[in-house]
């Protein structure tokens, strides 16, 4: 069973690592720092799992707590209590809009993208 305590910035029930990791993007959207990457979310929590920091982030999100732009290399967070936003970080050129395996330019559904290379 997993311990959930009050988070005093939300009035709501979090467990520990939900807690830290909300804390610590409130304190990014605040300071107007870059939105730490999942692994260094991973770190401050203690996790190994590569997947342990998205689904927090996603479970803050579905709560109504954060909302979260993504791009193809980086994402923006708001943080919905104060309406504070991380910025994108310097070292991150694209603006392109997130997308996802498998919907790039040129695919199709329902298979891959035959390409012509002109008769043989």
């Amino acid at each position: 069973m997993t311990m959930r305590s009050i988070n005093p910035r939300t009035g709501t029930e979090m467990t520990p690592n939900e807690t830290i990791i909300y804390d610590e993007l409130c304190r990014v959207a605040e300071a107007g720092e870059a939105c730490p990457n999942y692994l260094d979310l991973n770190e401050l929590i203690g996790a190994e799992s590569s997947s342990t920091s998205p689904s927090i982030v996603k479970r803050l999100e579905d709560r109504g707590l954060i909302t979260v732009i993504r791009f193809q290399r980086f994402r923006q967070v708001k943080i919905c209590a104060t309406g504070h936003w991380t910025m994108k970080a310097p070292n991150q050129k694209t603006t392109s809009a997130h997308v996802p395996r498998g919907c790039g330019a040129g695919s199709r559904a329902g298979g891959k993208v035959r390409v012509s290379r002109g008769a043989i």
